[in-house]
């Protein structure tokens, strides 16, 4: 039953890191701010058309003095403000629009609904406006359509079954939404032009996927900026045609950058600077530009502001212009001196976005104090209500002596003191579940070792029998008391369930041996190599700190790999034989490989095509497996390979892969596994065979350079490094659980396909699809990253018979080693600095978690293919069991 307890309990660890860290921004029961018109001050614009270019980096916006922009570069030579706002980790689609819209960084609790839906609804700029017009991709316009009221909101998009095919014209995608709105404004232009209060959003998708396609600096993506760019001049002229009152705003910004591979999502400066221009009605000439930095618009000069913002502080200035009050969740601050209005105007429209974060964190302290124990708990001293009393009144007084500066900036301060206020609130809990997780760990770590011991003579293992009834009762008045105290504050219930979660991880580690061990299979190890010894223990958190520095620095698993790799091999082989220098030379090799660069948006046919011919001779070199293999395996693998090729060729010379291609590498897919697990071969050295022939020429599909030759290489060093040492009579647990878990991360690291997890390359899927389908590109990159550790599993198994006969006691070590990386990794977690090192922090603690769950699922998924359980005697609810327990099943096969 260990098994089951450890997919549970490694669940529960990952969640928790969402509730330590991605809690809900969202507050519900605010109420609303009052317009400026509300008090007297008229709003220097009718209406905001907001103009958000998916996927523009700044780079390209400023490249070469702005050369690729011409006709906006006309724009802010005129009129207006020009510069740079910065996103936050993610920098994915949706995050942007929302930050943009909203004022709002992404609700991390919209993960639980495929980030298609919030759980909790949320206030933006439409919502507050009297009309909001939208066109764009459906993904974007569904975000914000659903938060539609009243009918005030119209909204139109287009399917996203998007085209990525070399010869496919993004700005096609662009052209759409620009036709609507010349058609809106022909048939409805004349009854707006004295509506107030109105905006216009439009999303256009073209450079986003076109630098997906093509990267940012190729001919192909500059040609659809010349005509995006060119298109929104255009449409900004219309604009001014139908409204020629001069009361309109403009704003053109993007959502996210990108990098040079084509990819987005990570922190990385690319990715997180966009441009903007700001334009139009109420938009000032210049703004206090703190950081002092300027750029050429064009090879005359001169020198002009580049001003510096984040993201969010873009939602209140867009409500201030069109005479708006913030969105109620909106986290941004208005940034003085960027609108061309009286100074009373702009002092309200500060005091407006500081009431409303001001309602946010009244909200947030209002919830603590209903607590029981509110006033023996700490608080934020930094701003008690009477500060909020005070601020209010003297605001009034200000405004009545028209001190609208000092007004400004007194309002500059509490929004800085709301924002501290607000984060310290949402966080309240965060050390506490810190230290709560970190018991949890803890406990399942000592449970795992005592597991792993079986020592039933130990000192440790007579404490617990003799003090049974002593824990029990101490863990459970302990619970009761906790639960009591947690009732009464009235603490949410998912911090409730990971505070009270430790007791009951302890309480199962605590329990004596015959209740914790008793229905175990080989209750205890009488051969000496299988028990763990204390030494051992400090050895396996030595193999999983050297793990953890990998992730930090990719290159550094060379070094791992190469000096374990001769610990592990150099004495197994004969000296000077010809096995040996044939393993040294692969081990050199593949050692070189994480120095190269990352593989993902990087494309070369040459290297692709080694990777065929390495898996053509891999696979047909030795005689025996050859004759083993079935004419369909031949004849399908050797077609697949091909068409691999001619579609890689296809694709390099901008022609469209045919629907034939896509449909046989489905068919294929399909094929490499069913033929497997169909196959009537019941030896483990054949069967081993077609499977490295099948997964490596569907991995061959999935590749773009040098990936497949990197694991053809990888499965045959990890072959001839096994069958030396099952020669050899000493063998250990912990150097074969180590062998797993480093040749699962270097399949991983070595070809740089981790990174496919944030930033993926949809280049990958040529083969599959020429149309934007993120869930199925997605569902293509996972298979990526899973097929090369299914290989290394299979290997494993079908290699090493020592493997095979204690693979309980080489799991259970290998999840010490992860939950060990794991304890490491949840203390390295970081919600300060720069968001790069914030989400990389994160997405560490995450894959370690997962890797877990993903080892143990490749675990049965190696053994089903290599027909250790055959499909007829598979019983689900026999799965933990049969995960684990090999010998059992096998013995019947012998």
């Amino acid at each position: 039953m260990w098994i089951a307890y450890a997919l549970v309990v490694h669940v529960l660890l990952l969640g928790s890191i969402f509730v330590i860290y991605f809690r809900s921004p969202v507050i519900t029961g605010l109420t609303p701010q009052k317009h400026p018109l509300y008090y007297g001050l008229e709003a220097p614009a009718n209406r905001l058309v907001l103009i958000v270019t998916d996927g523009f980096r700044a780079d390209s916006f400023f490249e070469e003095n702005c050369r690729y922009v011409p006709h906006l570069r006309e724009i802010f030579l005129r009129e207006g403000l020009v510069g740079i706002s910065r996103t936050r980790v993610p920098t994915e689609t949706r995050p942007g629009h929302i930050t943009l819209i909203a004022g709002l960084y992404e609700d991390p609790s919209a993960v639980l609904r495929g980030w298609k839906k919030n759980p909790i609804d949320f206030d933006t700029v439409f919502n507050r406006s009297a009309q909001t017009y939208a066109w764009g991709a459906e993904d974007v316009i569904s975000v914000f359509s659903h938060l539609s009221g009243s009918g005030k909101m119209h909204f139109r998009f287009y399917d996203h079954e998007l085209d990525f095919s070399p010869g496919y014209d993004a700005y096609e995608q662009d052209e759409w939404v620009f036709k609507r709105v010349r058609f809106l404004l022909q048939r409805k232009g004349e009854s707006l032009q004295h509506t107030k209060n109105v905006v216009f959003f439009l999303h256009l998708l073209g450079l986003d996927t076109a630098g997906h396609v093509h990267k940012p600096g190729a001919p192909k993506f500059r040609q659809t900026v010349d005509k995006t760019e060119k298109g929104v001049y255009e449409i900004y002229k219309e604009f001014e045609r139908v409204f020629p009152d001069k009361r309109t705003a403009y704003l053109m910004t993007a959502d996210h950058g990108m990098t040079d591979s084509g990819a987005h999502g990570a922190g990385s400066p690319h990715e997180t600077d966009t441009p903007f221009i700001l334009w139009g009605a109420g938009v000032s000439r210049s703004a206090p530009n703190p950081g002092g930095r300027t750029f050429m618009p064009n090879n005359e000069g001169p020198a002009m502001p580049m001003y510096e913002l984040e993201q969010a502080q873009l939602t209140p200035l867009m409500s201030a212009l069109v005479g708006l009050p913030p969105p109620m969740n909106n986290f941004g601050t208005l940034p003085v001196g960027y609108m061309n209005v009286s100074k009373e105007y702009e002092a309200m429209s500060a005091h407006l976005n500081a009431l409303q974060l001001l309602e946010q964190y009244a909200a947030l302290q209002k919830q603590h104090k209903k607590g029981f124990f509110a006033g023996v708990l700490s608080e934020f001293e930094v701003l008690p209500s009477d500060a909020i009393k005070t601020y209010q009144e003297g605001i009034l007084k200000l405004h009545k002596e028209r001190e609208y500066l000092h007004s400004i900036a007194k309002s500059q301060v509490i929004m800085s003191q709301a924002l501290e206020g607000i984060d310290y609130y949402h966080g309240y809990y965060r050390r506490v579940l810190l230290l709560s997780t970190t018991s949890t760990f803890l406990g399942w770590i000592f449970y795992l070792y005592r597991l792993l011991s079986r020592n039933r003579s130990s000192k440790v293992e007579l404490i617990l029998e003799r003090n049974t009834k002593l824990v029990r009762v101490s863990l459970g008045s302990y619970v009761i008391l906790l639960v009591i105290c947690l009732l009464s504050q009235r603490t949410p219930m998912d911090i409730s369930f990971y505070l009270l979660l430790p007791n009951f991880v302890w309480l199962k580690a605590l329990q004596p041996w015959n209740l914790n061990f008793s229905t175990s299979p080989a209750s205890a190890y009488s051969v000496p190599v299988l028990q763990t010894t204390i030494w051992q223990l400090i050895l396996i958190i030595a193999c999983a700190e050297l793990m953890v520095f990998t992730f930090f620095e990719r290159r550094l698993i060379s070094l791992g790999f190469f000096v374990f790799a001769c610990y592990n091999g150099w004495s197994s082989f004969p000296p000077k034989s010809r096995e040996f220098f044939s393993w040294l030379a692969l081990v050199l090799i593949l050692a070189c490989f994480p120095l190269l660069p990352l593989s993902v948006g990087y494309q070369n046919g040459y290297l692709l095509a080694a990777g065929v011919i390495t898996i053509l001779i891999n696979s047909l070199w030795n005689t025996r497996a050859r004759l083993s293999y079935k004419n369909h395996t031949k004849y399908c693998n050797a077609l697949m390979l091909l068409q691999t090729i001619v579609c890689a060729y296809l694709h390099s010379i901008g022609r469209k892969t045919s629907i034939s291609i896509k449909l046989c590498s489905w068919m294929f897919l399909i094929y490499a596994f069913t033929s497997i697990v169909m196959s009537k071969e019941p030896r483990l050295e054949q069967r081993l065979a077609q499977i490295g022939f099948n997964l490596g020429s569907l991995y061959a599909t999935l590749c773009t350079s040098y990936e497949a030759v990197f694991v053809q290489l990888l499965a045959l060093e990890l072959g001839l490094s096994l069958r030396a040492q099952n020669a050899q009579a000493e063998r250990s647990v912990l150097r074969l659980a180590f062998t797993l878990l480093l040749y699962t991360f270097f399949s991983l690291f070595g070809s740089g396909n981790i990174a496919s997890i944030s930033s993926f390359d949809p280049n990958i899927a040529r083969c599959y699809l020429s149309h934007f389908a993120p869930f199925v590109i997605m569902g293509l990159v996972l298979l990526k990253l899973l097929v090369p550790v299914i290989l290394v599993m299979a290997v494993v198994y079908a290699q090493s018979e020592f493997v095979r006969q204690h693979e309980e006691q080489i799991f259970i070590c290998l999840l010490l080693i992860c939950d060990v990386m794991g304890l490491n990794f949840l203390f390295l977690v970081r919600n300060q600095g720069s968001w790069l090192d914030i989400g990389t922090s994160i997405s560490h603690f995450v894959i370690m978690e997962v890797t877990t769950l993903v080892i143990l699922l490749l675990f049965y998924t190696a053994k089903q293919l290599l027909r250790v359980i055959p499909w007829e005697e598979m019983d689900i609810k026999k799965l933990p069991l049969r995960l684990i327990h090999w010998d059992v099943i096998s013995a019947k096969h012998q």
